[in-house]
């Protein structure tokens, strides 16, 4: 068996909030954490970059190109992925919204808690509003025009945003939880418990199926290279379809990914976990050996410079012996025959 197969998905670093962690966000260049009233940029390699503390607590968070749209009390607020500065002082609506999408081409869609939708542009400013009935969770968007929800009946709609405003029920069947909408694809659990996985498009599905689950309880569901991962009730990470013999995989209470080769999980006490892939954890461990056989190179070069110096210095003060002593150290035989070709002159 390969090395790559037997290394399966691993925790590359972890990192402690001081406070409750409420949300995450992936990002390509790290993951957003909304704890407490801060949100941190933590990098790749587990170190914060930046630190943005909001009036309110944040409940909810979406990455677009350049910006990170936030839901914290009743606002939404944009700041600058770049160093976490925020671009306005936020916006604000009655009864405060509930989720919140970036749109294809830019800017941000939100859901609030009153059966509406708010169109924003990429700085968080107002364009408009509309009547969409309750809503539940923005799952992704078809293109610019068509929006997938998950409605509070529990239906799949799509939402027509450009024009004259309508929507239509993907089809009849009831859903209890749905994933983002992410590379296409969508996995929902029916009523009954079971899972299922799809391709839908405006007017239906181009493929749907049940996916063979052992009384699993979705939570967080995220797609990588090897197929989806679901974050369940009790806190494992779950592979589906799943895998036999498969170890566990304790992940939190929330979990979010690149939809390739890297997870983050968390739990609410403030423990963060990055998971990475088979192939990109072997590619960092293999930078890590590296560096250190560098590292460890340049510092036997560092210490054979101090030895050579020292043994210089004792053939300039007639030290032979231990001028010999260091050149043989170093390996140096031409060095040491020299020198003891001079201790016999010298007798």
């Amino acid at each position: 068996m390969s090395e790559e197969a037997e290394s399966g998905w691993k925790v590359a670093w972890s990192w402690k909030a001081e406070d409750r962690i409420a949300r995450l966000c992936h990002l390509g260049n790290g993951v957003t954490v909304a704890a407490g009233q801060e949100i941190i940029l933590i990098n790749t390699d587990g170190y914060p970059a930046w630190r943005t503390k909001l009036p309110f607590r944040t409940f909810n968070m979406c990455s677009s190109e350049d910006g990170l749209g936030v839901l914290a009390g009743h606002g939404f607020h944009v700041l600058r992925l770049s160093d976490g500065t925020q671009l306005h002082e936020g916006r604000a609506t009655s009864g405060g919204f509930s989720d919140l999408l970036s749109r294809p081409g830019g800017g941000w869609v939100l859901s609030d808690r009153k059966d509406h939708l708010h169109l924003f542009n990429a700085e968080g400013r107002g364009i408009r509003r509309l009547q969409s009935g309750g809503i539940r969770k923005l799952l992704g968007w078809f293109d610019r025009e068509h929006l997938l929800v998950h409605d509070e009946e529990g239906y799949i709609r799509c939402i027509r945003m450009i024009g004259e405003d309508s929507q239509r029920v993907v089809e009849d069947r009831i859903w209890s939880w749905c994933s983002r909408l992410e590379e296409g694809q969508l996995l929902m659990q029916a009523v009954d418990g079971e899972i299922w996985e799809g391709i839908p498009h405006p007017f239906g599905w181009d493929v749907i199926r049940r996916i063979e689950t052992l009384g699993l309880e979705p939570i967080e569901g995220v797609i990588a290279s090897d197929g989806w991962w679901i974050l369940s009730l009790n806190g494992d990470l779950e592979r589906l379809p799943p895998v036999e013999d498969s170890k566990a995989m304790q992940g939190g209470d929330l979990l979010v990914s690149d939809s390739v080769s890297t997870m983050v999980s968390a739990s609410r006490d403030g423990l963060l976990k990055w998971w990475e892939a088979p192939e990109l954890a072997l590619r960092r461990r293999r930078r890590i050996q590296s560096e250190v056989a560098q590292a460890r190179e340049d510092l036997d070069w560092e210490n054979r410079k101090t030895v050579f110096t020292a043994a210089r210095h004792a053939e300039e003060n007639g030290q032979l012996s231990r001028a010999a002593e260091l050149y043989q150290k170093l390996g140096r035989t031409d060095d040491v025959r020299r020198i003891l070709k001079m201790k016999r002159e010298e007798a």
